[in-house]
């Protein structure tokens, strides 16, 4: 007989509490050799559970982008950035903040959270899941309107 493992568990939770959402478990590990050819031991199942949509992250990722540039001593590129700037130099840079999108998503790992407290870590899941679901009924009511 087939032993149920913590990412089984999650699974029957949330299908017995009604729920559709999509789970990816990473299993225990042992000696597991990864893509830089290292030993992996990893103690812990860890299993993720996906809402189905994306969530706006605080503009974190930075870059710089080339706006002005002198090619055989003429600038390139645009004029107003150069003007304002007062032509020094041979380029021009602007740094943007550019924000990010994740898929929002709720971990678990088999050794802190559910092995310490099962019911209250049973308990904190389903309230997520509640929580998400009210999100998208009210996300629904919303689009209905228009």
């Amino acid at each position: 007989m087939k032993r149920e493992t913590f990412g089984d568990k999650i699974k029957k939770i949330l299908k017995d509490n009604g729920y559709s959402y999509r789970v990816k478990v990473y299993p225990k590990k042992e000696g597991v050799m990864n893509r830089a050819g290292k030993k992996v031991f990893q103690d812990y199942d860890k299993v993720v559970i996906y809402a189905g949509r994306s969530i706006e992250k605080i503009a974190q990722k930075r870059s710089m982008k080339l706006v002005a540039w002198k090619e055989n001593g003429v600038w390139q590129g645009d004029l107003d950035v150069v003007e304002q700037q007062g032509g020094k130099g041979d380029s021009i840079y602007l740094r943007d903040y550019h924000n990010k999108t994740e898929p929002l998503k709720y971990v678990m790992f088999s050794d802190c959270d559910w092995n310490d407290d099962e019911e209250y870590a049973k308990n904190k899941m389903l309230k997520i899941m509640e929580n998400w679901r009210f999100q998208e009924v009210e996300r629904g009511k919303l689009t209905q309107g228009d």
